[in-house]
């Protein structure tokens, strides 16, 4: 790993003793801190601000489903910004489609590798810790869109926009070479660098959230059929 795991605390939310023990034995030999939590209630009373990264179950004991939990977390001002994981028996394309769009930073179906698995945690934590502010300053501005590239922040018309560390990759991406237009191989490749494409609807979807949060600007995101997506420019 190319950065100190200790640093790391990681939620697991699962009711299911050999899937909260599988995870956490092997999380634990990564080097993370690691607490486990059968339902979505008992991890609603812990101190969730504390952690650098939850994974969850869509379906939990109680009344709070996974779907509510992650709904709840990316509701609060003070757990907004930490990465999520569906890890769930869930696996139609609806349901992936749904976790994505519900702010989940990646969805993993079980059965699942559990070499894979460490590999996506390693890189949704990566790409959390990218977002720290740098000392160096470097904008990208279209009219009253200004992108901070190092400080990883956005302003619209003054105010600043909240982007998840994929959302911001790939605005960045597109920003850095306006009416041009990408493939999804392309996109993937550079937001999520280093990992292989088994849904191309990832793309997709983080465009679709991005384009909502982009406001006006959403419009300027197009998607030519057969030749991708591209910032272009407007009249």
């Amino acid at each position: 790993m190319n950065f100190d795991s200790s640093a790391y605390s990681i939620l697991v939310v699962d009711n299911d003793d050999n899937i909260q023990s599988l995870l956490k034995l092997n999380l634990q030999t990564e080097g993370y801190r690691v607490e486990v939590r059968n339902s979505a209630e008992e991890a609603l009373t812990d101190n969730l601000e504390s952690y650098r990264l939850v994974i969850t179950e869509v379906s939990l004991p109680g009344e709070i489903d996974g779907w509510e939990f992650v709904d709840r977390m990316k509701e609060s001002r003070l757990t907004a910004n930490i990465p999520v994981m569906f890890c769930t028996t869930h696996d139609s394309e609806n349901d992936i489609i749904r976790g994505l769009n519900a702010g989940a930073d990646d969805y993993i179906v079980k059965p699942f590798s559990l070499r894979e698995m460490m590999a996506r945690v390693r890189s949704v934590l990566r790409r959390h810790r990218n977002m720290a502010p740098q000392s160096t300053l470097h904008t990208i501005e279209y009219r009253t869109l200004i992108l901070n590239v190092d400080a990883h922040t956005l302003l619209i018309d003054g105010e600043s926009v909240s982007l998840s560390p994929t959302e911001f990759s790939i605005l960045t991406f597109l920003l850095r070479s306006r009416n041009k237009l990408f493939s999804r191989e392309e996109i993937f490749n550079s937001a999520w660098s280093g990992e292989e494409m088994t849904n191309p609807r990832m793309v997709d979807v983080n465009i679709s959230r991005l384009r909502k949060k982009l406001l006006n600007y959403g419009s300027n995101i197009v998607n030519r059929s057969g030749l991708g997506y591209g910032f272009m420019d407007k009249e």
